[in-house]
């Protein structure tokens, strides 16, 4: 059995990346779980957070804001809403919208929409940690 596999990691504004991976690392929407060659075949939704991927010793990390995994032995295709590499997100962007999101959630006015500021601000602090790791894994 081969210790690699293939991941397609695909979004709509983004260029698709193939490559072969040793293990991977997922924010599965009912928690976080990894993935090696030879398991078992799952779908799953995903949520905001930090994508993990580790071919031998060299690990890369990416941001996604959620969307589905699809699992089998050989190959992970991770559909992402958005998909960033953790080195390269816009850390005061990110701050921006949390504040922002923040102050929304705060006010609660009539006519705001509080599933759309909660989904910003869990995007905003799953970036904002993302970059956070990837600092801290080039230390």
């Amino acid at each position: 059995m081969s210790k690699t596999f293939k991941l397609q990691l695909v979004a709509p504004d983004r260029p698709s990346i193939h490559q072969e991976v040793t293990v991977l690392n997922l924010p599965g929407g009912a928690g976080e779980f990894g993935v090696m060659a030879g398991h078992m075949s799952l779908l799953s939704t995903l949520r905001p957070g930090t994508l993990r991927v580790t071919n031998g010793h060299e690990k890369e990390l990416y941001f996604i804001a959620g969307g589905f995994a699809e699992v089998n032995a050989s190959s992970v295709i991770v559909l992402a809403e958005e998909y960033v590499k953790a080195n390269e997100i816009d850390v005061e962007e990110a701050k921006k919208v949390k504040k922002q999101s923040q102050d929304l959630l705060a006010e609660k006015k009539e006519g705001t929409d509080l599933k759309a500021a909660q989904l910003a601000l869990a995007r905003a602090d799953a970036r904002l940690k993302a970059f956070e790791e990837a600092k801290n894994l080039k230390k």
